[in-house]
């Protein structure tokens, strides 16, 4: 028998469909970890430069070479990413396949067709163009960077998955970790760890790379493996990028410190705050300046989605009656300040048809404002009570927008991360000075005791003549 050449070799193994032998030893570990898997959702958290794409790239091809009429649905972050870096690997894939197997891209439907009559569709998930991927079947589904994919959830139970039910195809979503800890990813990985299924690979899994490869990639980020972006993008640990996060300061640490509960003073002024949205949420927050202690404590939240001002003022009350009434005598405690942003319709609403008063609050110079709460949150002057988890979730994930830095970005769940914007405004306009204690009030006597102090219009004759009055007989 005749020895084939490596030409009529690599020919015999496309006819079988059979690509992994282009696979880097961590490729091919990946590869049969997903070959081998019985989860219909497969989940992928790697670092990057292993080569997940090239990966995908393979298992989508053998795919189709392998089973007639098969359809390979496969979405990335956008459509630019795939022009750019999708298309290209396919082509290095694509490279020795004989011209008698060697699928037809179809630019105007984004598809290679195989000569089988297999299909991949390829999508960018910006813009709403997963979409494009809705209905028919799949035999397998493969979302590539879905840490940076919009919409993921959705993309996924509702475009991607109703395709899979009749060919019990798999679900791949792969990706380094998002930049923000909100992003619907990161769900994906925690059920993922949760069962046990979760496939992780750092650089250090990375045998493409010489030691001294994996050095100097260490050495060009400041601070080296202590780096957050280096643990970010190569050991693909869960980081948020200090660059995107509006409140920096809103660590674990600080969380813990300073999310409790907090015993109320005997005097305080009340002040709520409210962010109005109708695609957003509306946000309403509830809380008090302890001044003794010097902090203001967050008591209660409310978050409303597509509010009307009649839903809205109900919501308003009913909260300020759970918090103000004083049980002893039933009398309702009356906000020191209302205070809202710059919706003159909704304000006007409020007071004149609900009877509930807020001032607008200056929004000049927002930067400022959102530096004052940062400063606030850092030196705990905020006290949050743990039932407010939209306003912990916010402050947490509160992020710019990457395209500019001037908006907030948008979350599925955070909204606007409209509840950090309502405490923006109410932080702005807490009068810190101010003193709710009734005059004569012993501050520092821990029995609360009240001490009679003088009029502005004694004189000291008046106290000399008071002391020595003589004391009428019984």
């Amino acid at each position: 028998m005749s020895k084939l050449s490596k030409k009529q070799a690599i020919g015999q193994l496309w006819e079988k469909g059979i690509l992994h032998w282009k696979l880097h030893p961590v490729q091919k570990e990946m590869y049969d970890l997903y070959l081998n898997s019985e989860q219909k959702l497969i989940t992928w958290l790697c670092s990057r430069r292993i080569g997940k794409s090239f990966t995908l790239g393979v298992i989508a091809s053998e795919t189709c070479l392998k089973n007639k009429n098969s359809m390979v649905k496969f979405l990335c972050p956008t459509a630019k990413a795939l022009k750019q870096i999708l298309i290209p690997i396919f082509r290095e894939i694509f490279d020795d396949c004989p011209l008698e197997l060697q699928p037809e891209f179809i630019a105007s439907e984004s598809k290679y067709r195989f000569k089988n009559g297999s299909e991949i569709h390829l999508a960018g998930s910006d813009n709403g163009r997963a979409e494009n991927l809705r209905g028919t079947y799949a035999n397998l589904c493969i979302v590539d960077e879905a840490g940076f994919c919009e919409d993921l959830a959705y993309t996924v139970r509702s475009v991607l998955m109703p395709t899979t039910q009749t060919t019990r195809g798999k679900i791949i979503l792969s990706s380094t970790p998002p930049r923000t800890y909100d992003h619907e990813f990161i769900d994906f990985i925690k059920k993922a760890k949760a069962d046990d299924t979760l496939i992780k690979r750092t650089i250090f899994d990375n045998n493409m790379l010489t030691p001294a490869d994996v050095a100097q990639t260490i050495s060009l980020y400041p601070g080296g493996m202590q780096n957050s972006e280096f643990r970010r993008e190569y050991l693909a640990e869960i980081i948020m990028d200090k660059d995107v996060v509006v409140f920096p300061e809103f660590t674990d640490e600080l969380q813990a410190n300073i999310v409790k509960e907090w015993p109320r003073p005997p005097f305080f002024d009340y002040y709520v705050s409210l962010d109005v949205g109708y695609i957003d949420f509306s946000a309403a927050l509830f809380g008090y300046f302890d001044f003794k202690a010097y902090k203001f404590v967050i008591e209660d939240e409310i978050i409303i989605n597509r509010m009307t001002t009649k839903t809205l003022a109900e919501e308003i009350k009913a909260k300020e009656v759970a918090l103000l009434t004083i049980d002893s005598i039933g009398e309702l405690k009356v906000p020191y300040l209302r205070v809202s942003d710059n919706n003159l319709i909704v304000i006007n609403d409020l007071y004149r048809l609900h009877g509930l008063k807020f001032m607008p609050t200056a929004k000049d110079d927002r930067d400022a404002a959102i530096n004052n709460l940062r400063i606030l949150l850092a030196s705990e002057k905020i006290i949050i009570h743990p039932r407010c988890k939209n306003l912990i979730s916010h402050l947490r994930n509160a992020s710019w927008n990457k395209a500019q830095r001037r908006e907030l970005a948008r979350s599925t769940e955070g909204g606007h991360y409209d509840a950090a914007m309502a405490l923006v405004y109410l932080m702005r306009n807490v009068v810190w000075s101010r003193s709710p204690y009734p005059r004569g009030y012993d501050i520092t006597n821990p029995r609360n005791r009240f001490q009679r102090l003088p009029s502005k219009d004694d004189s000291f004759a008046t106290h000399m003549k008071n002391i020595f009055k003589p004391k009428k007989s019984l």
